[in-house]
């Protein structure tokens, strides 16, 4: 069971918790140990949710149902590789991790472009520290959920540690509806959230991944999450010893001499 809080509903009786984790990588460290997964319902100046539709309520219900798909995803795959970790996710049996935020300006934007403004709703929206202690966590995501129509060209996308030490809090835009046909689906959940554990993408040459082994992957049809995901309400993508390496569970992948790819951060923060 990936919600620990469907085991402990009265977690916030232990105490104050000291977590092991302290923020080396940004609000999520390693994918080990209990992760807190904040939803945060959003309206911006182009996309809206009703709560008087039918059609709003039950996709917001969906989301709720892909989180529990991706989060026990997530957990069993991490068990492979010996890591104990947990979700707490479920706002619908602990009403403190939903959020509802108005926003004026437009968020349906490529990467990054707004991250200062949803950040500092972030800090003065939400008391994480508490949130945490509570549930004692060690690490948080905020997931932002916005209620596009299939005419967003934006994908679903993460921003964070992984992509640049500035930026601390680990958070994804969820748009529910892209790219004329798609709904993100539970393989895009987990893809998103395991950037925050510091993942990378592998379908595209960047700073940490060169071309050939995109060229790689393509050749060789990789089922990778971080190189393909599917329109699916099952999770039927390859969890691989790269992807242990980068979300900080493993400390050697023979693909990254190989290939000539970048290090893990957590090996980079161990380092140093």
């Amino acid at each position: 069971m990936s919600d620990v809080s469907e085991v402990h509903p009265d977690i916030d009786l232990y105490g104050k918790y000291e977590s092991p984790y302290h923020g080396e990588q940004g609000s999520a460290g390693s994918l080990t140990g209990r992760t807190l997964i904040l939803s945060i319902i959003t309206d911006d100046a182009t996309t809206s949710w009703d709560d008087s539709s039918d059609e709003d309520s039950a996709m917001i219900f969906d989301t709720l149902d892909n989180l529990r798909i991706s989060t026990a995803y997530l957990t069993e795959q991490a068990a492979r590789f010996g890591s104990d970790a947990q979700f707490i996710w479920n706002w619908e049996l602990n009403p403190d991790l939903r959020f509802n935020a108005v926003f004026e300006e437009s968020l349906i934007t490529e990467y990054g472009d707004m991250y200062g403004v949803q950040k500092d709703w972030i800090e003065n929206n939400i008391d994480t520290a508490s949130l945490k202690n509570k549930y004692r966590a060690d690490n948080v995501i905020y997931l932002f959920f916005f209620n596009t129509d299939y005419t967003n060209q934006v994908n679903p996308w993460y921003l964070g540690y992984s992509s640049s030490p500035d930026y601390y809090i680990e958070f994804c835009n969820i748009y529910v509806r892209f790219d004329d046909y798609f709904i993100s689906k539970p393989a895009t959940y987990a893809h998103e959230m395991m950037h925050c554990f510091g993942a990378h993408d592998l379908y595209y040459a960047n700073e940490f991944i060169p071309q050939k082994y995109v060229n790689h992957l393509r050749n060789t049809y990789s089922n990778d999450i971080m190189f393909t995901v599917y329109d699916s309400k099952e999770i039927n993508n390859d969890f691989t010893e790269l992807d242990a390496y980068y979300v900080g569970i493993i400390d050697h992948c023979k693909e990254v001499r190989k290939w000539g790819l970048a290090e893990s951060e957590h090996l980079s923060a161990t380092n140093h």
